[in-house]
């Protein structure tokens, strides 16, 4: 008994749990089932639209779910204000349920209905995360660094479950379609545990404890009246809306070109938990030494990886390398971006700072810049990819010049002048 102790305590002190509040502790909990659930499922849900759509249809999908996130922002807001975060937060998850269960609905049909599995896929993403990230800031008591230690902490343990589930889910989905003949059984399998998952979640989330809604003196119009007079507030939202530019890309069309280039489930699994150790890495690093100080820094270093990197992909495919050296490279290119991708949490407690006081409502300002970005991203992605017959060469440009984009999103990051540095 006395070992599993000590091993509890050591898993929990190197994953900075030790140090959370009951409040932070509770949210952790739920968080885990729900996140169990997305590094299961997330990744097969686009090859899952890609075997009848191809990777336009992956995008016309993603376009859906961008376009509904930045819609939902405003009920979101609205939730959070007059019913509390942990409620906002639990309709997120009741969302996610209905969006996988209309994905086992609908089949080899949900080519079909893109619009439809797009917009509560959109909805739930936005009513969860945005919710979870107000949680994260309360739960925190508003400090911007004791923010950082649970991003680190809860993106640690998020990467041990995509190092572990997507391999997993990719074996099970491969293998069951080879000796059933039917590819899509092991699709619905995965799905249907997923949504097991979220429901143990959304039970959870009873337990958490009640946090308040933080309310601005007036009412939302009136605190985005006061917001945009701040010049922080303008400067972190063109941030998130550079960055919203490049979000695009680390969705999906990592995984999309994998399977483009292999056709096989297992690689994609494979690919995905490469990836997953190398955000280790990044969440570690953000853990134990992100802070309000150091968040510019963190936000320089990743613009530069993800403007230079994609290089790498653009030379292999302009070149007209082996499938094998592409696929290589794209390793490469995923491998840099995700063990820096964590370090854009420093944007994440930036913008926490500029909006300080005024939660709600500063989060639904974040939200319209960081979609309106997102929105801009995906028809230029769109282009950029019927630019050759070269799919992997158009993915490299794509990459290349959203890439850059973050050079703007740092530049946008870096004027703004924090309130105050404990």
């Amino acid at each position: 008994m006395k070992v599993f102790i000590f091993i509890k305590s050591l898993v929990f002190s190197l994953l900075g749990i030790a140090v959370f509040n009951d409040k932070q502790k509770s949210l952790y909990r739920t968080d885990c089932f729900v996140f169990f659930a997305m590094m299961l499922t997330n990744v097969f849900v686009n090859t899952f639209i890609m075997i009848g759509g191809g990777i336009i249809g992956v995008v016309i999908y993603n376009m859906f779910v961008f376009g509904s996130a930045g819609v939902a922002s405003f009920p979101q807001a609205f939730l959070a204000k007059r019913f509390g975060l942990v409620n906002a937060y639990r309709c997120g998850i009741i969302t996610f349920i209905l969006f996988y269960v209309s994905i086992l609905l609908l089949g080899d049909n949900v080519q079909n209905f893109l619009w439809l599995a797009g917009g509560l896929s959109g909805i739930s993403m936005c009513l969860f995360h945005v919710s979870r990230n107000m949680l994260i800031l309360a739960c925190a008591d508003y400090d911007q660094d004791v923010e950082s230690v649970y991003w680190g902490s809860s993106g640690m343990t998020n990467s041990i479950f995509t190092i572990a589930l997507p391999p997993l889910a990719g074996v099970i989905i491969s293998q069951i379609g080879a000796f059933t003949g039917y590819s899509t059984i092991g699709y619905y399998i995965v799905f249907s545990v997923g949504i097991l998952s979220f429901v143990v979640a959304f039970w959870l989330s009873f337990r958490m404890q009640s946090i308040p809604p933080v309310k601005g003196e007036q009412n939302l119009w009136a605190d985005a009246k006061i917001l945009f007079k701040k010049k922080s507030v303008i400067f972190s939202g063109f941030g998130e809306m550079f960055r919203g530019v490049r979000d695009i890309i680390s969705s999906f069309i990592f995984v999309s070109l994998v399977f483009y280039i292999t056709q096989n489930e297992t690689m994609v699994g494979t690919f995905t938990m490469v990836m997953a150790i190398c955000q280790l890495v990044g969440f570690y690093i953000v853990a134990r030494y992100l802070n309000l100080k150091r968040a510019k820094t963190f936000l320089f270093a990743f613009s530069i990886i993800v403007t230079v990197t994609p290089l790498a992909l653009l030379w292999s495919a302009g070149a007209g390398m082996s499938a094998h050296i592409i696929l290589l490279s794209l390793f490469f290119v995923g491998a840099m971006s995700h063990a820096v991708a964590s370090f854009q949490n420093g944007a994440n407690i930036i913008c926490s700072n500029a909006i300080r006081g005024y939660l709600e409502c500063g989060f639904l300002i974040r939200e319209i810049f960081i979609n309106v970005g997102r929105m801009i991203g995906l028809p230029i992605l769109l282009i950029l990819l019927g630019i050759t017959d070269n799919i992997a060469l158009n993915v490299g440009i794509a990459m290349t010049i959203l890439g850059f984009m973050q050079i703007f999103m740092w530049l946008m990051h870096s004027r703004v002048t924090f309130k105050s540095i404990k």
